[in-house]
């Protein structure tokens, strides 16, 4: 009798799954509009995320559907839900779209309830709050989520030096270091600077712009006019794919190399989401979503992989977890991790090992606070 209990406890084991997932927001504006986007493409106000963007979020809560989270009638659990989210507008917004897609059926109540149990502490308006509360959320858009602290979020902001005063001089340092100047150097010498250098001259005609004084920050800004922009539909910036290319590997040196080089810069933004996913292992929920933003996303990856990634609006990274085996996914495809000797195939005890090293007892102490 015994070794059929033991036998059915594995054959449970191996067939139960729960899942993690980390997800960017959905598709916004550029952070930076160039005057060529003031003046042709963004012509009207964006609300927080653009409607591409609204629909980017249901669909993929829609995709993120699974038997274990629904009663008999189709209706989400609340109990079989974790749902995290930064008190940034755009996550938030972001947050109400997901949930929209994965629980059709009952979407109104478990945002009610999350709103209330999740933001309650944090409001800066009570009568804009109350308005999200009586909310159908038939309009994700039209609700002001600019409403909420977000002072003392390690949880989503430990990247911040707002937060987190003790990173300006370990940023400083790695801005100034021999290896970080080498590398500016050599991508300002490289050809394709000239594709940004001609994007910047039609994006600003109103100005003079000096090739030479161009930095890595002004590149960022236009990969992300530009990735903004066509996901939008607009054919501007339209740069040759070797100018893209190297626009995308200027960013990622700023958000690996410049942001989450160093243990300090580690253990500021890692130390509480690690906190939360390993608590999340041994949870009774079977779905736990992190809503944020790329800063997140990079800081978990510069850690977990060797391989550099960019992330796109709306990126999964996904820890899917079997028994006592840890699966790590980045928009659905698996990643070779360093937890563990496989890369693979790692056991739940060694992923909490690996992810124990970035994480410090007091952060608001290592930060300066």
């Amino acid at each position: 009798m015994l070794r059929i209990i033991l036998a059915f406890s594995i054959i449970f084991q191996s067939l139960c799954t729960k899942s993690i997932l980390i997800l960017r927001h959905g598709a916004r504006d550029p952070q930076v509009w160039t005057e060529f986007d003031q003046l042709y493409l963004w012509t009207n106000p964006i609300k927080i995320l653009t409607q591409k963007g609204v629909d980017q979020l249901i669909e993929v809560g829609t995709q993120q559907q699974r038997q274990s989270i629904f009663d008999s009638q189709g209706n989400c659990i609340y109990e079989m839900l974790e749902i995290q989210s930064s008190k940034t507008a755009r996550c938030t917004s972001s947050t109400v779209c997901f949930i929209i897609g994965l629980c059709p059926k009952n979407y109104k109540e478990i945002l009610h309830r999350f709103f209330s149990e999740y933001y309650s502490n944090r409001v800066l308006s009570q009568k804009k709050f109350q308005k999200i509360l009586e909310s159908d959320f038939s309009d994700p858009l039209s609700l002001d989520y600019d409403i909420f602290d977000t002072t003392g979020d390690f949880m989503f902001q430990g990247h911040k030096t707002k937060q987190c005063p003790n990173l300006k001089p370990i940023n400083s340092n790695v801005q100034n270091s021999k290896q970080y100047k080498n590398k500016e150097k050599e991508f300002k010498q490289m050809d394709q600077l000239n594709g940004v250098y001609e994007i910047m001259v039609k994006a600003y005609p109103s100005k003079t712009i000096d090739k030479s004084a161009l930095t890595l920050t002004d590149v960022d800004d236009i990969y992300d006019d530009t990735f903004c922009n066509q996901f939008e539909g607009f054919l501007f910036p339209n740069p040759s794919l070797s100018t893209y290319n190297y626009m995308g590997d200027v960013v990622k040196f700023l958000k690996y190399f410049g942001q989450n080089s160093e243990m300090f810069q580690h253990q500021a933004s890692l130390t509480e989401p690690f906190k939360w996913i390993i608590s999340q292992f041994y949870s009774q929920e079977q779905f736990s979503v992190y809503i944020g933003t790329e800063s997140n996303q990079f800081a978990m990856l510069s850690v977990l992989v060797d391989e550099q990634y960019l992330t796109p609006f709306a990126s999964e990274l996904e820890f899917i977890i079997k028994g006592n085996m840890v699966y790590i996914y980045f928009n659905k495809v698996q990643l070779k991790t360093k937890m563990c000797e496989s890369g693979y195939y790692c056991t739940i005890d060694q992923v909490v090992q690996f992810m124990h090293q970035y994480i410090v007892q007091d952060v608001r102490q290592l930060c300066g606070l």
